[in-house]
């Protein structure tokens, strides 16, 4: 006698399938608006694009050598380029599941930027483990 498919088996299959099933990812209210945003987990390529973005800014490779004074520096510069390149890879517009924003949009996101998109990279890096916006030197715990 032949086994039988289990036809939970391909509703398994369907679900691993979808596109943010390979990331941790939640819906986060937009407080402006009654909509609501799926933030995902950051990827390699999203760190490695990060990490291009931070090193621009600083004008010198980071290393774990130079990370404290290189955040200093970029806090006082007031730059948020690094962490817009970040946001505008894991902010996902919840009924399409496409990036809201592409990466061209990084310069728009890092001047205006402010507490709210704070907020959304904050849930960005809780979802990858980490628990505050200094990935930098959380990583370095890790």
């Amino acid at each position: 006698m032949a086994a039988r498919k289990n036809p939970e088996a391909h509703n398994l299959r369907q679900e691993l399938l979808q596109p943010l099933a390979g990331y941790r990812h939640k819906e986060v209210p937009v407080p402006t608006s009654k909509r609501k945003v799926i933030v995902r987990e950051p990827g390699a390529d999203d760190w490695l694009e990060w990490q291009a973005r931070l090193q621009a800014v600083a004008g010198e490779e980071v290393s774990e050598d130079n990370s404290d004074a290189v955040s200093e520096r970029i806090s006082r510069l007031d730059d948020h380029t690094p962490e817009a390149a970040m946001l505008v890879r894991v902010l996902i517009d919840p009924q399409t599941y496409d990036r809201i924003f592409s990466d061209e949009d990084v310069d728009s996101v890092a001047a205006s930027w402010g507490p709210v998109y704070g907020r959304f990279l904050n849930a960005a890096f809780e979802l990858a483990g980490l628990t505050t916006a200094t990935p930098v030197e959380d990583a370095k715990k890790n």
